[in-house]
């Protein structure tokens, strides 16, 4: 149902209706806790012109009106996943309306961010105080990946002047070198660790380029996606912003697996500093196969995790052709984000232990 909905907006978009329509009053967007939640009764009926739902109060907890209460109506069937149940207590979003003098307010979701704060807070609590000092440079680096993504590649891909797949190894070089460099310093394990990275994740790429391009994949594979394409930016690249959505997807794993190759050769170096290129590279190498089945289970349970209703969708339709629904854009886009990606992270395990052997024995 949601699909179909989502269709008919992006043809009535295509075709102007909804652009021909009266602008619509202006909405305002309020904080505010549920007080009161009962039935209607018929003089309520009457006024909201409606019989299935019930009469909410709320306390507004930000704005111009903030303490005061509002009556609404929330429309409830028992039939629809999209519904808002509210009861005392509840942290909600109201929107707020005025048109023609008349002052409306209804409920338009959940206050859900506060609790985001909370587990954030506890995040960073968390990586200080075990981790100590390289726990909270890990909180600077995170920061810094987090604003330069949102920040600066967010911004580029809006204003759609230069090409994707070039913004997005840049973003991912810069991120990866301020990672490695603040939480380890500066040395030649840390210099390892980055070009294993940046080869790792090359070929991450290059790979998502090429199942981009011959798997036909549109980067539509999303609601969200669809309704940027035919409403507000219909000139953004999707296929690239598939692309830098696997490349930015794999590049956590492939920095912790580069920089766990590079640390256990240093230290084997360390110990045996006789020791020789190719047994460094075996070490390397040995170290590397034992994280190599725990990491890439994790990238791939990642993205199972995040597509369970998408394997839901799979299993349920038994009826219909397999042929068809493995070749789906959205299903065959998702195992080509898991693939390529795990790909890139194996690779990067041989790169960076011949890497760091041939650092270190320069010495």
């Amino acid at each position: 149902m949601r699909k179909l909905l989502v269709i008919i907006v992006i043809m009535l978009l295509s075709t102007g209706v909804l652009q021909a329509a009266p602008a619509a009053p202006p909405v305002a967007y309020e904080k505010g806790v549920v007080v009161f939640v009962g039935p209607l009764d018929q003089t309520m009926q009457k006024q909201y012109h409606m019989a299935q739902g019930e009469l909410v109060s709320i306390q507004l907890t930000s704005g111009p009106e903030t303490g005061k209460v509002v009556d609404t109506f929330n429309f409830v069937s028992d039939r629809s996943a999209y519904e808002i149940r509210v009861k005392p207590g509840d942290k909600v979003i109201v929107a707020v309306t005025s048109d023609l003098g008349r002052t409306s307010y209804h409920v338009s979701d959940f206050d859900r961010f506060d609790y985001v704060y909370v587990l954030g807070g506890l995040f960073v609590l968390a990586l200080v105080v075990f981790g100590g000092v390289v726990g909270a440079k890990s909180v600077l680096v995170i920061a810094f990946a987090m604003l330069l993504i949102f920040k600066f590649f967010i911004d580029q891909v809006m204003v759609n002047l230069y090409s994707l797949t070039l913004l997005t190894l840049v973003v991912s070089a810069i991120i990866a070198v301020v990672t490695q460099v603040v939480v380890s310093g500066v040395s030649k394990k840390t210099l390892a660790a980055i070009l294993g990275t940046v080869g790792g994740v090359a070929i991450a790429g290059i790979l998502s380029m090429l199942s981009v391009k011959l798997m036909h994949l549109t980067g539509l594979d999303s609601e969200e996606a669809m309704l940027l394409k035919a409403s507000m930016l219909a000139q953004i690249d999707f296929q690239g912003v598939l692309f830098a959505g696997m490349v930015f997807g794999s590049l956590g794993a492939v920095m912790d697996v580069t920089i766990s190759i590079a640390s256990a050769v240093y230290e084997v170096r360390s110990v045996h500093p006789t020791i020789g290129f190719k047994e460094l590279v075996r070490a390397g190498m040995n170290v590397g196969r034992d994280i190599m089945g725990t990491t890439s289970i994790t990238l791939i349970l990642a993205y199972a995790g995040t597509s369970l209703p998408l394997m839901l969708l799979i299993a349920s339709q038994q009826n219909a052709p397999m042929l068809k629904i493995l070749n789906l854009n959205l299903i065959v886009t998702e195992f080509a984000r898991a693939l390529t990606g795990s790909i890139g992270l194996v690779c990067a395990i041989p790169l960076t232990a011949v890497i760091t052997a041939m650092l270190l024995k320069r010495d």
